[in-house]
């Protein structure tokens, strides 16, 4: 039901748009705007996976770098069809490796709970950039202004309370499940989740404390990553329009774009509520309607052929079905071998 709803709302602000008006600024783009954008899209995947591998291969678990490049795949086709623009697929990609290599679930969720806290860190970096110039626009309205003072501190708050927990072994999550174990007793679900929060917490504190190195080139390769995303705006409009933006409004559009993805992805992929709201920042920008669409439907083709690579590997997998009208990832229990 929501991708109909997404797939109406794209298809109404297109036409709104103007669809030959879209279609005559996505012609602009050209061959080697199109390369650009397919090789920035390239680009930014694989300096994301290549973050994951290298915590992983300072975890000491026996991997490959072929065999991250297709739970990546899956687990970001996932995050893209679930209500969030940033978390959702990472249990397939834990099953998928910890299956893959025999190494235990704990062992394989602490790289990724690691490579999400560096990601969230290397996102906040860029975005505090963009609201330290919101902050001093005169032309945003001031309750806007404290929308992303708040976000961006909430956001500062909880990064560092992960990096304080995780880098001095304090094991708050696994306390925090222990007590609330004995209020709720229900089958001791909560204590054996607290066993494997301290399980996968003592391997977090491992890379952050004898790995550091590994964890310092993993924020590098995030850094990279997020800085791929932060210049896409540059690269569509410099072919279709020669437009250069200054580095406040390239800081701005990454931040407030942050915003939206994180409050509009609703429908799966954020479709059609991300791009409306895309759309009026761009407009903040002096770019018009028709030019800002042209950009969102370049990218969202771009994230589709993405989309559709993993959903292929989910199904090749046995991992996805179609169950009563929705999709279903099936995520079994997995014994380590030992």
């Amino acid at each position: 039901m929501l991708i109909l709803v997404g797939l109406g709302l794209f298809a109404g602000l297109i036409y709104l748009s103007g669809p030959g008006l879209v279609w005559a600024e996505l012609k602009a783009v050209g061959g080697l705007g199109f390369a650009a954008v397919v090789g920035n899209a390239l680009l930014s995947f694989l300096t994301w996976s290549l973050s994951w591998y290298v915590l992983l291969r300072g975890a000491q678990i026996p991997v490959r770098w072929t065999q991250v490049l297709p739970p990546m795949l899956a687990a970001s086709a996932v995050t893209y069809i679930t209500p969030s623009a940033y978390l959702g697929g990472e249990p397939v990609r834990v099953y998928w490796l910890a299956k893959a290599t025999g190494t235990s679930l704990p062992h394989v969720s602490a790289t990724v709970l690691v490579e999400r806290l560096l990601a969230g860190l290397s996102l906040l970096a860029f975005a505090s950039i963009g609201g330290f110039f919101a902050l001093f626009s005169k032309t945003m309205p001031l309750a806007d202004k404290g929308a992303i003072a708040l976000g961006l501190g909430t956001m500062a708050f909880l990064l560092a309370l992960g990096v304080i927990s995780f880098s001095r072994n304090f094991q708050w999550l696994s306390r925090s499940l222990r007590v609330l174990a004995k209020m709720v007793r229900w089958r001791g679900i909560l204590s054996r989740l607290a066993t494997s929060a301290a399980d996968m917490e003592t391997q977090i504190y491992q890379v952050f404390v004898h790995r550091l190195g590994h964890a310092l080139l993993s924020l590098f390769l995030q850094l990279v990553t997020v800085f791929l995303t932060y210049i896409r705006p540059q690269i569509f409009f410099y072919f279709t329009k020669q437009t250069l933006f200054t580095f406040p409004q390239l800081s701005l559009f990454f931040t407030l774009n942050t915003f939206i993805s994180a409050f509009l992805w609703i429908t799966p992929g954020g479709l059609g509520l991300t791009d409306g709201g895309r759309a009026g920042v761009f407009k903040l920008l002096g770019i018009n309607i028709a030019s800002a669409f042209a950009y969102t439907v370049l990218f969202r083709f771009m994230e589709m052929i993405q989309v559709g690579c993993g959903l292929y590997l989910l199904l090749s997998q046995g991992l996805l079905r179609w169950q009563r009208g929705r999709i279903e990832v099936q995520v079994e229990k997995h014994e380590p071998r030992m």
